[in-house]
């Protein structure tokens, strides 16, 4: 079991007594779950065909209003790790999957029910709409619905069983997962939130005061010699790493930075295709038309610069970048 020390204090795991305990603490937490520019609505509504076998209550629903142009609508099911995965939440998966193929309709007109019957709801979606190109609520909903909602499993612990039953689904859910450790009556959380490549922007938009549409189309991962030699230049391929749907569907590169002696990065390739690696709930990222560009250095007195984890940026800066700090301004 595992431990947490926080200035010599020890927290220890605890675990949730129930479902609904540990629902509150996602709803609590939910902005950093979900990204600071997201919109959890708690409420439970049934979709789906009345005849159908196919009908789904989401534990709630997520708007992700990063993206100012482009949002996202997601499905959000709150679970323990002591459920049944293959008789629970597997298919929850499944029925949530045919009731967004299948109910559009139905779920405009709920999710939009919801919106409008709370003021501070409906306040709240109405401050981010002023930066996007909807108008009013209606717009929103029509678009979300239109667009492929997505879906996302909270849970206390992603087991490989878990990674195995959510891997056969072709728009694999998101996985955000949050633990709670307690020292004495003091609580503390670790978490894996939906979206790590919101981490880089929501630090940027904090230090320059300045909100900036997400862009990004390349993944740069820091490696050692023997990894570098071993997955890049002999396998063209990079794993594990995890990545978001949105995050799938945007990246078209990935590039290497070459830790310490190198440190720098000389070598980025084409995104091929992404695939589920093994039962890690991680990926695999296969690569095609690998290629150099002049050293891109590591900022000799700037903390915080060097990727310890993927970080991302677009192959535009990368082509114009000297030094390694310049990938994330």
């Amino acid at each position: 079991m595992a431990n947490i020390l926080i200035s010599n204090k020890r927290y220890d795991l605890v675990d949730f007594d129930s479902e609904e305990e540990f629902e509150k603490v996602v709803i609590e937490n939910s902005r950093h779950l979900f990204g600071k520019d997201s919109v959890y609505m708690d409420v439970k509504k049934r979709f789906g065909r009345n005849k159908s076998y196919n009908k789904g209550i989401p534990d709630g629903y997520l708007i992700d209003f990063t993206s100012k142009k482009q949002p996202q609508l997601y499905f959000v099911e709150n679970e323990l790790s002591t459920h049944d995965v293959y008789s629970h939440i597997s298919e929850q998966v499944v029925r949530f999957s045919a009731v967004i193929k299948t109910s559009s309709n139905q779920i405009r007109i709920k999710l939009l029910e919801v919106i409008k019957s709370d003021k501070r709801l409906m306040q709240k979606i109405i401050e981010y709409l002023k930066n996007t190109p909807f108008s009013n609520v209606d717009e929103l909903m029509n678009f979300l619905v239109d667009k492929r909602i997505k879906i996302a499993v909270v849970i206390d612990e992603a087991t490989s069983d878990l990674n195995d039953s959510l891997d056969v689904f072709r728009d694999k859910p998101d996985v955000v997962t949050l633990k709670r450790y307690s020292h004495h009556n003091e609580i503390a959380y670790i978490y894996e939130p939906l979206r790590e490549e919101l981490q880089d922007f929501e630090r940027k938009e904090k230090s320059t005061g300045k909100t900036e549409e997400l862009e990004f189309d390349t993944v740069v991962c820091p490696a050692f010699e023997d990894g570098f030699k071993h997955a890049y230049v002999e396998n063209n391929a990079w794993w594990p790493i995890r990545l978001s749907q949105k995050a799938r569907e945007q990246l078209r590169y990935l590039a290497i930075y070459e830790k310490l002696p190198v440190a720098a990065v000389s070598n980025y390739a084409e995104i091929d295709r992404i695939e589920p690696y093994k039962d890690s709930g991680k990926f695999i990222v296969y690569l095609k038309n690998k290629k150099t560009v002049s050293a891109i250095e590591l900022d000799k007195r700037k903390k915080g610069v060097a990727p310890q984890s993927p970080r991302f940026t677009t192959l535009s800066k990368l082509l114009k970048a000297k030094k390694i700090s310049e990938l994330w301004t």
